[in-house]
């Protein structure tokens, strides 16, 4: 897809499609924990919707991570979308749970049209990767339950450590 029709795509969304939670613009997020009623939990994990723009250059606006990392926010990468929620499980387009508050330099709305193209930083699915004008999501939580693979690993891991210490200690018997 050409540059072209990226931005002529990008554009009928936001103009059409993008239902915003709208509130006025602020100079700084607010410093405070994020309030149930503006996350999310899905998977075991809480998840916000925490702006309008990327965490990085180059990007519409600032996202804060200093305060809600204390709280265990982080932002979401690739691997926590294979278990992560869709944007309907925030809410409707008319009514949807929206951070933006509580991290965004700029803003203080989220664009649901975004969230419904995958317009998301990080997400696998991203039309737009390398665009500053995406949302941006964060999680909090522990990761998904481990694989039965990584699990077999474990087991397979302890078992060899505690093989090697039953011959340590039986080498040390023989000796003694």
């Amino acid at each position: 897809m050409g540059v072209f029709m990226k931005k002529l795509l990008l554009a009928a969304v936001t103009t059409v499609g993008a239902v915003t939670v709208a509130t006025p613009a602020s100079a700084a997020p607010i410093i405070a924990p994020v309030p149930t009623a503006n996350y999310i939990t899905f998977g075991g994990r809480d998840w916000a919707w925490a702006a309008p723009c990327a965490p990085e250059a180059p990007s519409c606006g600032v996202v804060d991570m200093s305060y809600q990392s204390t709280q265990g926010w982080r932002i979401a990468q690739a691997a926590d979308f294979a278990t992560g929620p869709t944007v309907a499980d925030f809410g409707t387009a008319a009514d949807f749970k929206c951070a933006a508050a509580w991290f965004s330099t700029n803003y203080t709305h989220c664009d649901y049209g975004d969230g419904q193209i995958f317009a998301i930083f990080n997400h696998p699915s991203n039309p737009f990767p390398g665009n500053g004008a995406v949302e941006t999501w964060v999680v909090r939580g522990a990761a998904g339950v481990p694989e039965p693979a990584a699990w077999a690993l474990l087991i397979a891991g302890f078992g060899i450590a505690g093989a090697g210490m039953r011959r340590k200690q039986a080498y040390k018997t023989a000796i003694a």
